[in-house]
């Protein structure tokens, strides 16, 4: 049986096979046991974010140990398209790369780039965990380039209007949008859900499909996950980690007020 390096990446295999759309969860808490449960849980995907979260290294490489034991490909958000962020995070045995802030075609290629070995990249060579997870070096460099997969947070208005360019980059798998960024960069930091942002969401959809590009989207909401699903949306990052727990808390703060109501 031929040992493997680099274990099927789920997003890969569906982005380039037309498969049925993914459905994942992101992580910001740092304690491995809350990965390890989220990982039980067998989403499609599980994306831990190291951008808007405090995770470091250390704490990086502790939640892909816990995640490494479940059926998710896990995927990391980069804190910045950084080629020394980024292999850092390929090294410790991350499936895939999320490059937040890509607002160009050249900074999609830098991203790309640095996912990948030369010549088609940059990235440096030190696969320092990920070359032991199955069969060893020589097999994790025969399927590492093949295998990983890259993303970039499209979420800026510069970034809608060069998506033609960005989407013509060799090696990027999929787009995701960050709503909540591109309101932002839209000048609607107090009103997040507004019609030019769901213009501009609509436009990026619609340059994807024009270009038969995968397009995946930040979807937080149930109405969200619906829609873009049924439009045909290939990745949806549907629940975070924090939304579990502040959707337990407010069902039981209810139920504490309803039954204490029933005291009265």
């Amino acid at each position: 049986m031929r040992v493997r390096g680099v274990r099927d990446n789920k997003i890969k295999r569906s982005l380039t096979g037309g498969g049925p759309p993914l459905f994942g969860v992101s992580l910001t808490i740092t304690d491995p046991f809350v990965a390890e449960v989220v990982g039980a849980a067998d989403f499609d995907f599980v994306l831990i974010d190291t951008e808007h979260s405090p995770i470091t290294v250390n704490q990086l490489q502790t939640m892909l140990i816990a995640l490494r034991s479940g059926g998710s490909t896990v995927i990391v958000r980069s804190a910045a398209n950084d080629p020394t962020l980024i292999k850092q995070i390929l090294d410790l045995g991350a499936e895939g790369i999320v490059v937040p802030g890509i607002a160009s075609p050249a900074e999609a290629a830098a991203a790309v780039a640095a996912a990948k070995y030369p010549p088609e990249g940059m990235r440096g060579f030190g696969p320092r965990r990920a070359a032991r997870l199955d069969g060893g070096r020589a097999a994790y460099i025969d399927r590492a380039d093949d295998e990983i997969a890259v993303l970039a947070m499209i979420e800026s208005r510069d970034a809608v209007t060069a998506l033609d360019d960005i989407l013509a980059t060799e090696g990027l798998d999929g787009i995701l949008v960050g709503p909540a960024d591109l309101a932002v960069s839209l000048g609607h930091l107090r009103d997040q859900d507004n019609a030019e942002t769901e213009e501009a969401i609509e436009q990026i959809f619609a340059t994807c499909q024009r270009h038969a590009f995968p397009f995946g989207i930040f979807a937080g909401t149930e109405p969200s996950a619906r829609k873009w699903s049924g439009r045909g949306a290939r990745v949806l990052a549907i629940a975070s980690d924090m939304q579990f727990v502040d959707a337990g808390i407010a069902r039981t703060r209810a139920l504490a007020s309803e039954l204490g109501g029933s005291r009265a």
